[in-house]
């Protein structure tokens, strides 16, 4: 009789407890949502990173395969420009594929995107929505090339354009048809805050 009143006593307490933990388990977790944060700006710093080691692997988590372009401009990067092959590409689509990313990986991100990415400010870019780098010069190619970057919220993109145009040596060459030239690159910004890269475009 002495053990009943100790253990009934305690038995009001053990009822409470196990009523809170099942009511603990009853509520759902909360959904994540991500908001308008500055997670696209860390992911961004990845792809640099990735692109600027020369980290393929990691770098083609950036984009879906099979890439399809409907134009077929990401074959022209591919393909440096070579009308032999390019010419070869008639109207019909041709899928880019994972291999074909190791592939011309090096194509598709040059030197002179690489040397642009690299002097980017991220924390200008998320303030401004806008960015250019400076003004570099290839001498060897006899041309100067920059990037504008833009930030649009309101389409979750983020657009990456290099633009070039020639260094003239001599007045003589002015005359000469040859402006600015553009490779385009169009990045989604997924809801979780990833880029992915949508569309390759080539103007001039």
């Amino acid at each position: 009789m002495s053990l009943i009143k100790p253990l009934l006593a305690f038995f009001p307490l053990i009822c409470c407890i196990t009523a809170f933990a099942q009511t603990q388990q009853d509520i759902p977790a909360p959904s994540f949502t991500q908001k308008d944060t500055t997670y696209w700006v860390y992911n961004f710093r990845q792809f640099r990173d990735a692109v600027y080691q020369n980290d393929i692997a990691k770098a083609k988590s950036f984009m879906d395969f099979p890439f399809i372009d409907d134009n077929n401009e990401i074959w022209y990067l591919a393909y440096d420009f070579n009308e032999p092959l390019t010419n070869k590409l008639g109207s019909n689509v041709k899928p880019f594929t994972e291999g074909d990313f190791y592939k011309y990986f090096n194509r598709l991100f040059p030197k002179s995107f690489i040397n642009c990415l690299l002097k980017i400010k991220t924390d200008t870019l998320y303030k401004e929505a806008r960015y250019e780098t400076r003004t570099f010069e290839d001498s060897l190619a006899s041309n100067s090339y920059m990037m504008y970057v833009t930030l649009d919220r309101s389409e979750s993109t983020l657009t990456l354009n290099l633009a070039s145009q020639p260094v003239y040596g001599h007045k003589e060459d002015e005359d000469q048809d040859g402006g600015e030239f553009n490779i385009i690159y169009l990045f989604k910004i997924t809801r979780k805050g990833h880029i992915k890269l949508q569309s390759v475009k080539l103007a001039g």
